[in-house]
């Protein structure tokens, strides 16, 4: 078996194995995800790693770029994706042999730390490899009675509007959050292939960005980022943001937010109800890859995250 780095001319190939591994279902398998997940990320292309054996594509192993921001300090990260072993070759050590080839080398690349957020299922086998559990995304939300069994929203947004203000993105948040920029929310949630995203914005004091998903009991708003510019957002600016929100809200049974971003940002979101906050969202991993073993222990602790749904949602 040899390992080697994957080409754009290895994709076709690329997504004939990852079918013939998963299957298809809501994350789909096809040229055009992968170039937009792999390629044309505003952090730089993926690391992906391939094995093959007598020339046949038998595993894959991908590491997506990310930048994270700290108290103006940008860490180099890299977020643990997609994975996939041929049917035939399975139970061979593919996964965990590309997996420890690929630590190695985002090292050289001055990565500092790789995160993920994997299922039940997959976890042990990543403690195993010296990932460290942060635990589950805490999850917050409101119910409407009114919204049960409602029609799924529909809605049109033209993102090509948005024009957020040149200092919008040099707010100093409190907490891990992206390196955010106009590039990185056209890429996220303008170009993202699978989701249709939508926004409520002043263009210089808030940037909310949202989906509709759609349950047997009836739709839901998942809130996926909130920016706030401190400097420019008063009572006037939450109030406006408030009516805009709860006019779309009336048309949903739930609305929801994820992340460590709420119980930051909570004094600036403009309604939530009594419900507790429950960790009920994905579980969260981390592998130190380079940084001083006390100062990445100290990184991982939940508090110091200000992580976003639209950080780490699934996709």
């Amino acid at each position: 078996m040899q390992i080697r780095t994957a080409t754009e001319k290895d994709i076709p190939g690329i997504i004939e194995l990852l079918r013939l591994s998963l299957g298809e279902s809501l994350i789909p398998k096809s040229e055009k995800f992968w170039r937009w997940k792999h390629i044309d990320n505003p952090f730089g292309a993926s690391m992906v790693l391939l094995a093959e054996q007598d020339g046949q594509l038998i595993g894959l192993r991908a590491f997506m770029n990310w930048q994270w921001q700290l108290q103006g300090k940008i860490y180099r990260a890299v977020r643990a994706v997609d994975t996939a072993t041929h049917p035939d070759h399975q139970g061979k050590g593919i996964f965990k042999k590309l997996t420890l080839q690929g630590l190695d080398e985002v090292k050289s690349l001055g990565v500092s730390f790789v995160y993920n957020t994997p299922n039940q299922k997959s976890k042990p086998g990543y403690l195993k490899m010296g990932w460290k559990e942060q635990g589950r995304m805490p999850l917050k939300f409101n119910i409407n009675p009114f919204g049960y069994k409602g029609k799924m929203p529909v809605e049109t947004t033209n993102w090509s509007d948005l024009r957020l203000a040149d200092d919008f993105f040099h707010i100093q948040n409190q907490g891990m959050h992206t390196q955010y920029s106009q590039a990185y929310l056209t890429w996220r949630y303008a170009e993202n292939p699978i989701f249709n995203y939508h926004y409520l914005t002043d263009n210089s004091s808030y940037f909310l960005a949202y989906r509709y998903k759609e349950h047997s009991f009836g739709a839901e708003l998942r809130i996926t980022d909130l920016l706030i510019n401190k400097k420019n957002f008063g009572r006037v600016q939450k109030k406006q943001l408030g009516k805009a929100l709860n006019s779309r809200s009336k048309k949903v049974a739930l609305i929801s937010v994820s992340g460590n971003n709420y119980k930051i940002m909570q004094n600036y979101y403009p309604f939530f109800s009594i419900f507790p906050i429950v960790n009920k969202g994905p579980i969260v991993t981390f592998r130190n890859i380079q940084l001083e073993s006390e100062a990445f222990d100290q990184l991982i602790m939940p508090e110091q995250w200000a992580y976003s749904l639209g950080d780490l949602e699934l996709f």
